[in-house]
């Protein structure tokens, strides 16, 4: 009987903090991340991978940073880096995780997280000629 007990509050105590967990949890892990080149032949990387040219859309994780580049001929490159910042819903979990220390579980997830600037446009500088 005392193990039923203990197989009983362990199911118990497991199913309250899968259910209650915050609710970063539940979040999709990676965002939308659009680019926009003023060049329409402009090659696009995200993190050194080839996205696209000109105009690209790409999903990234939430909770790292990103690192933009593009590149065209006769033109500078230019770099830009996307930073993470605290989600709403992360806000929320810390909130909650004051009343209750389940929702904290949520901040261990990369829905806690946002990526600062998800659309972005990048204008590219001409090469001087000698």
């Amino acid at each position: 009987m005392k193990i039923v007990n203990i197989c009983v509050s362990v199911l118990l105590s497991i199913s309250i903090v899968i259910t209650q967990s915050g609710c970063s949890m539940f979040v999709p892990h990676t965002q939308k991340v659009s680019v926009i080149a003023s060049e329409p032949d402009a090659k696009i990387y995200i993190n050194g991978d080839l996205i696209g040219t000109g105009r690209a859309e790409t999903k990234v994780l939430r909770n790292k940073d990103a690192s933009v580049m593009v590149k065209c001929d006769g033109y500078y490159p230019a770099t830009r880096m996307l930073s993470t910042t605290m989600s709403g819903i992360g806000v929320v979990d810390i909130v909650f995780g004051w009343i209750w220390l389940v929702p904290w579980l949520g901040l261990l997830f990369p829905g806690s997280r946002e990526i600062d600037t998800p659309n972005i446009t990048v204008v590219l500088d001409k090469e001087k000629t000698k």
